[in-house]
């Protein structure tokens, strides 16, 4: 299985968690990814995301509020978020993914997932916080 695949399936459960209010880290995820990801690399790198996002989820929040001018985290359409806080958990924490590729990612993520215009603010929001980390 790809990456690209990889990650839709993390934003899915991300969204999951999001829909749920519920972001513990549960075995029964690796359960659900390994079900659907045949590759062992691909199914370490999912476990890495979510663990890393359940344990950071509040500083990965707080760089959202931050940065995100005028809009409360709770107006942010939920697909939107979980692909925002892929994005961020993967260049905050994922040494093997450079930012610009997890910013193209989110971007096309969001094309796929969320409403047309969507992308056009995740990759504004994104960019503003990769500068900041610079």
């Amino acid at each position: 299985m790809s990456r690209i695949k990889t990650r839709e399936l993390v934003m899915i459960q991300l969204y999951q968690m999001d829909i749920h209010n519920d972001y513990k880290f549960y075995p029964s995820v690796e359960k659900t990814i390994a079900t659907k990801i045949h590759d062992g690399r691909e199914i370490k790198y999912a476990m890495q995301i979510f663990k890393e996002f359940t344990q950071n989820k509040d500083i990965i929040d707080k760089l959202i509020i931050d940065f995100s001018e005028n809009w409360n985290i709770d107006r942010i359409a939920k697909v939107d978020l979980a692909i925002i806080r892929l994005s961020i958990t993967e260049m905050l924490f994922s040494k093997s993914v450079p930012e610009s590729i997890s910013i193209n990612e989110a971007i096309n993520l969001s094309k796929k997932f969320s409403d047309e215009d969507s992308y056009k603010f995740i990759n504004g929001l994104l960019g503003k916080i990769v500068r900041s980390q610079q």
